[in-house]
């Protein structure tokens, strides 16, 4: 698409099923106007590619397993959501959020449970495995995301706080911090997140039923862009049932 449009850096195209780009859309004059410029720019390849009937699709998750259920091989995948917090603000205005995912192996997913559910017992989860939290630490994209061998320190520590009728309450609490290079190469970015956590475990099954992990961090940005240093908050969760079953 980018060969047929050199011109082009980013924006909308329209495109056939073949990659023949029939029309495209970047720059535009003005916000207000913006709709009417997008809609004129596409139309002519409307026109060129020809009468396009209504899809018969029926409605459909495009990711079922996000943030709930058992993969294959036991694996889990968990629901991430990231975003900057900004005080005095209405919530309408905040910055859109960066919906992400995690997978975790079944062993791994393992340890995020307590090896004895007794009223009480605390864990530590492993390096490796907090290590995998590190996309919580770049509320953007892949450019402000460190990787797992980039994380400079981490601990995550379970504790069982109550049992009831075969239900363990479980609490989550830790610190993860990580920096990195972004594509610039010009500077490293730098984030740091507290945690705190809840999960339900059932002991007589022997299973982790659902958790939710919130994180209040601070993401500096690379030089010049490193001050202040910006507040955001990342929430992790999954469940083994879907609401209602």
């Amino acid at each position: 698409m980018q060969q047929q449009r050199p011109a082009q850096y980013q924006g909308l195209y329209l495109v056939t099923a073949d990659g023949k780009v029939l029309a495209s859309h970047q720059n535009f004059k003005s916000y207000k106007t913006w709709p009417r410029e997008v809609l004129a720019d596409l139309r002519p390849g409307l026109t060129a590619f020809g009468p396009v009937k209504p899809r018969a699709a029926p409605p459909a998750d495009p990711l079922p397993e996000r943030g709930v259920g058992v993969r294959k091989a036991g694996s889990r995948c968990l629901a991430v959501f990231l975003r900057y917090s900004i005080t005095g603000i209405p919530l309408r205005e905040l910055p859109n959020p960066t919906i992400d995912s995690l997978v975790l192996s079944a062993g791994e997913f393992r340890t995020l449970a307590p090896a004895k559910a007794a009223a009480g017992a605390g864990w530590e989860l492993p390096e490796a495995v907090g290590r995998k939290f590190s996309r919580i630490l770049g509320p953007g994209d892949e450019d402000t995301m460190p990787r797992p061998a980039e994380v400079g320190s981490v601990r995550f520590v379970g504790k069982v706080k109550s049992v009831e009728n075969n239900i363990a309450s479980l609490t989550y609490e830790g610190e993860i911090a990580g920096a990195h290079e972004t594509q610039s190469n010009k500077g490293k970015c730098h984030g740091k997140a507290k945690l705190t956590g809840t999960g339900a475990f059932d002991m007589k099954a022997g299973r982790l039923l659902s958790l939710v992990w919130v994180f209040e961090g601070t993401y500096v940005a690379p030089p010049p862009y490193d001050k202040p240093a910006r507040a955001f908050s990342a929430v992790v969760e999954w469940r083994h049932d879907r609401p209602g079953k």
